[in-house]
């Protein structure tokens, strides 16, 4: 399991529900995520980290490549995955405050 998909399970606190619908929210939850990871941490990277994670990415990188590379590479990697999962679930919740009330 790689840091974005087990920070997600514990800010979003999926441990407890069925493991399929646990994966489904993962799923869906994941990508939005991790999009906005990426988008933070190509800010902090340098030009030369970039194109190098360019690569990876451009070679089809496995996800243990890719967060083995961000974490070595991104100052506060681990904290930016925990930052971002907090604010999707802070976001969903007032949507869904404003829905039900």
């Amino acid at each position: 399991m790689n840091p974005i998909e087990k920070n997600i399970i514990e800010v979003l606190e999926l441990e407890n529900l069925p493991r399929e619908e646990a994966e489904e929210i993962l799923i869906r939850t994941g990508a939005v995520i991790y999009e906005n990871v990426l988008l933070r941490v190509m800010e902090t990277m340098t030009e030369k980290d970039q194109d190098d994670f360019e690569k990876i990415l451009d070679n089809e990188g496995k996800p243990e490549e890719i967060f083995s590379f961000l974490k070595e590479r991104v100052k506060d990697f681990e904290k930016i995955v925990k930052e971002e999962s907090e604010k999707f679930k802070n976001k969903t919740s007032n949507i869904m405050d404003q829905i039900g009330g």
